[in-house]
């Protein structure tokens, strides 16, 4: 059985943005380090936060992951439907 982990954080205004700071139990649990980015997931009012498989090699620039990833959350859906048929 999975331990259950749960913890309130206060989300504040900063402009235009809201703010919500993650607990550590969060950054430990995802392996976060500064500078790493975070999925958000939200489905059927829920909200799942991911850390995003990172594969990167120094010979590929930068470009082709932006491009990457603004394909596959483009395309998010038809593969997930793709997935479950």
């Amino acid at each position: 059985m999975s331990e259950t982990i749960k913890k309130t954080r206060k989300t504040r205004k900063q402009g235009n943005t809201y703010i919500t700071t993650l607990p550590k139990e969060v950054i430990q649990a995802l392996s976060l380090h500064e500078g790493d980015k975070l999925e958000f997931v939200i489905r059927d009012g829920q909200v799942l936060l991911e850390k995003p498989l990172s594969i990167k090699s120094d010979n590929v620039p930068d470009e082709f992951y932006d491009d990457i990833d603004f394909f596959m959350n483009k395309h998010d859906q038809a593969f997930k439907n793709l997935v479950e048929k």
